[in-house]
């Protein structure tokens, strides 16, 4: 007797076909779609985290160079006050200098006129002195 063919076999083919046709339409390619659009973004992610790394490194680079800028303007800056008070200082001692220098030649003058002037008085002073230490001595007044 001939028999039928055992035709679950192909059923059972003809459902795998139609799942893996269903799983593929609505399963395997959004989610292929959605990982690749997942993919790109994370790429896009990263060069422009490389760009802003980039740009960081220049704008650090740059603030950096107007920083040295700047101090070596404040050095030079520094520099020519300090040169210029080191002048008014060198000024004002000078004045300082001969102001000092014409107070000794004053006190020197007057200390000089004061000699001159004991100097004078100093032999009359000594003889009236003298005198007066006699009388004393004697105990009366002496004569001319």
């Amino acid at each position: 007797m001939i028999e039928a063919a055992n035709v679950t076999s192909l059923y059972v083919l003809l459902a795998v076909g139609l799942s893996y046709w269903i799983l593929k339409k609505y399963l395997f390619v959004p989610l292929g779609s959605i990982l690749d659009e997942r993919d790109r973004g994370e790429r896009e992610a990263q060069e422009a985290y490389a760009e802003s790394l980039r740009r960081l490194d220049e704008a650090v680079a740059a603030g950096e160079e107007s920083l040295a800028e700047a101090r070596r303007e404040a050095l030079k800056s520094r520099e020519e006050l300090r040169a210029l008070g080191f002048e008014l200082l060198e000024k004002k001692l000078a004045q300082a200098r001969a102001a000092a220098g014409d107070s000794v030649e004053r006190g020197s003058r007057e200390i000089q006129e004061q000699v001159a002037s004991s100097s004078r008085d100093l032999p009359e002073r000594s003889r009236k002195l003298a005198r007066e230490l006699a009388e004393k001595i004697l105990g009366r007044k002496l004569a001319a």
